[in-house]
């Protein structure tokens, strides 16, 4: 009878926690808020923006997440269970997923019309701030305060990682090399690389204390970290060495993206940076004037930049805004 008692015990605890599991890690129609259909959806802030398929797919504040199929003609997604911002979105094969505030990561399996919810801890006032798969199963998110989750199902579930038990401080973008070499762009100075992918993580000694907000992998194999009053660093060996690029801005960069050796960058206040094959830098000012907060190339020599206001072009058709400054 004590032995029956027991065991009924620890079945009811196991159910009680799966329980709680499924509440933070996956969308059961329970405590969640969808984002409310608006009118001016595709021209509020935006935060980050990728290709998925022949899709292009925005996501920003308030849970706002917009489609496109030409880059001309938005449309706000049909069912996005959150309401919390959203900063970042990443595409493998048919999936997408995206995540922000409170720890939120949602996913969509049909190019971004209807998500479900896969994780959500408000009470953690943490942020995602980029995601990465490597395929369909395996993926990572990091974040504000140091947050680092990883999944090996998709998503169905996310369990804690560590980058640096010592730091809580922001990480903010992420890149991998083919071979399983990753990189971390971090606040403070604070930066890392592994060599296995993310098993294991050093930091990286970086020449300037500031915040790196992104981090690019250029087509020559080295890396771009950019971020606050206009600084980027280059790398061509794995963070082992780095040389401070003379911008000409002083303006944050949010933002870049690589087009036949060209490399763009998105800053504050209508800032747009040209760096061309030869590593020379030129300064623009987009008529928008706005904050911009990420940047995608679709290929054919235009990009488009999400920030305030919603989704920009460069070059600006109407040709206003391309002088230099």
């Amino acid at each position: 009878m004590i032995r029956s008692i027991q065991f009924l015990a620890v079945v009811l605890l196991v159910l009680v926690a799966g329980l709680m599991a499924l509440t933070v890690n996956a969308d059961q129609g329970m405590d969640v808020e969808y984002a409310q259909h608006m009118p001016l959806a595709t021209q509020s802030m935006l935060l980050d923006i990728t290709l998925a398929g022949n899709t292009l797919v925005a996501v920003g504040e308030r849970g706002h997440i917009v489609l496109s199929t030409d880059g001309e003609n938005w449309k706000q997604a049909e069912e996005v269970p959150t309401r919390s911002t959203l900063t970042s979105v990443f595409s493998q094969g048919d999936r997408l997923w995206a995540g922000g505030h409170d720890a939120v990561i949602v996913t969509s399996e049909d190019g971004g019309e209807t998500w479900t919810r896969q994780f959500f801890a408000p009470d953690r006032q943490q942020a995602v701030m980029d995601i990465y798969f490597t395929d369909e199963n395996n993926g990572v998110a990091i974040g504000s305060y140091g947050l680092s989750l990883q999944t090996h199902d998709g998503g169905q579930t996310w369990e804690d990682a560590t980058v640096d038990p010592e730091s809580d401080y922001h990480l903010n973008s992420l890149l991998r090399f083919s071979d399983g070499r990753r990189m971390i762009a971090g606040e403070a100075g604070y930066s890392y690389r592994s060599y296995d992918d993310g098993e294991t993580w050093a930091a990286i000694e970086m020449p300037y204390q500031g915040s790196m907000w992104g981090a690019l992998k250029t087509h020559r194999g080295c890396v771009l970290f950019y971020g606050l009053r206009g600084h980027v660093m280059e790398s061509c060996d794995f963070g082992s060495s780095w040389t401070e690029l003379d911008t000409g801005s002083i303006s944050s960069i949010s933002g870049a993206a690589e087009h036949n050796g060209l490399v763009l960058f998105a800053a504050n206040g209508g800032t747009v940076l040209i760096r061309d094959d030869d590593g020379h830098f030129t300064v623009h000012h987009h008529s928008s004037g706005v904050d911009f907060a990420a940047v995608i190339s679709l290929g054919d020599g235009n990009f488009l930049l999400v920030g305030e206001d919603g989704v920009h072009k460069f070059p600006e058709t109407n040709n206003q805004g391309d002088g230099d400054d």
